[in-house]
């Protein structure tokens, strides 16, 4: 009975997330509505469903200079979510309380966003999130048992990832506080996916967001590796260039956070100004493509699993 709430639920769920996105991919915002950089291209795991091993792009951290200009850029505009995400792990930072401290410096308050793996998060990392007011937190952990989850995250141990995550709830309820909000999430592959119902079951009631989600081919570079089939014949909408900008360590600007290696470059902010970018014509003309259904002509998307037919735009986690 319970399993079958389960999909009612998230059958709900995918209609209105897949009607909302349909209704967002038609609208051009004047700014970016979640703005998904990578404050660091370096990362302490080498999971086995990400490509960034293969990256021909530094791995570094984002210059302070361009950090600044972005995050300046980001309040004149009054972009209103912030996403420290890419192909990094945000906690590798050895000053991490710099890049917080200069986000919640300027005058506009952002919604931030942080994806992390988790295993770094200690104590003075928890109480950063906590003083900057980070709003979530998502950490994806990708198995039930440790002989599951560490084969997939290789380099991480789940013990001391679990520990942190329910020291983070530990000391929120310490201080009487309900932020940050923390999610836990498991991208579904073959190799983990007999622990889906064991997962949900580990995690529910102790954090505040648990939730499986399918992976995504990182626009087709990762097809045929866990039994997927090539993709064809797209023909919808997706709705990431019409509400996300992407900016990697380099400063440079890709058309969606699945392009690792930097294929479909849309700008440089090392050059150029977010208002710049956003307006620029490489953006304007993919969403020319995908609003007339035809993203698929883009070579980037034309192999991606991301987004869906009909035109439903791309399925994204709220």
């Amino acid at each position: 009975m319970q399993g079958l709430r389960d999909r009612s639920v998230q059958l709900a769920r995918r209609i209105f997330v897949y009607t909302k996105n349909w209704v967002d991919s038609r609208q051009w915002p004047s700014r970016p509505r979640s703005l998904n950089f990578e404050i660091t291209a370096a990362c302490d795991s080498k999971c086995i469903h990400c490509p960034r091993q293969e990256m021909e792009r530094p791995m570094r951290p984002m210059s302070w200079d361009i950090f600044k200009k972005l995050i300046d850029n980001a309040a004149e505009l009054r972009i209103p979510e912030l996403c420290p995400n890419g192909y990094g792990e945000f906690m590798t930072l050895r000053n991490v309380e710099n890049y917080l401290d200069y986000i919640s410096s300027r005058k506009h308050q952002f919604r931030v966003i942080l994806n992390t793996n988790g295993f770094r998060m200690a104590d003075d990392k928890i109480r950063l999130l906590m003083e900057h007011r980070v709003h979530l937190v998502n950490i994806c952990i990708d198995g039930a048992t440790a002989e599951t989850a560490e084969k997939i995250r290789v380099g991480l141990k789940l013990a001391q990832i679990e520990a942190n995550i329910l020291r983070l709830m530990e000391l929120r309820h310490e201080y009487r506080i309900d932020y940050p909000k923390v999610r836990v999430g498991f991208v579904v592959i073959p190799q983990n996916a007999g622990e889906i119902s064991a997962f949900l079951d580990k995690w529910r009631g102790k954090v505040d967001y648990v939730g499986a989600d399918g992976y995504a081919n990182r626009a087709g570079s990762l097809t045929g590796r866990f039994g997927d089939r090539p993709v064809e014949g797209r023909t919808g909408t997706c709705s990431l260039p019409f509400h996300d900008l992407n900016i990697w360590s380099d400063g440079k600007a890709v058309l969606c956070c699945n392009d690792w290696n930097e294929q479909a470059v849309v700008g440089d902010l090392n050059t150029q100004t977010i208002r710049e970018i956003w307006w620029g014509a490489a953006l304007r003309e993919a969403r020319r493509l995908h609003r007339a259904g035809h993203g698929g002509d883009l070579k980037i998307c034309a192999s991606c699993n991301y987004w869906r037919q009909p035109s439903l735009g791309a399925t994204l986690w709220e």
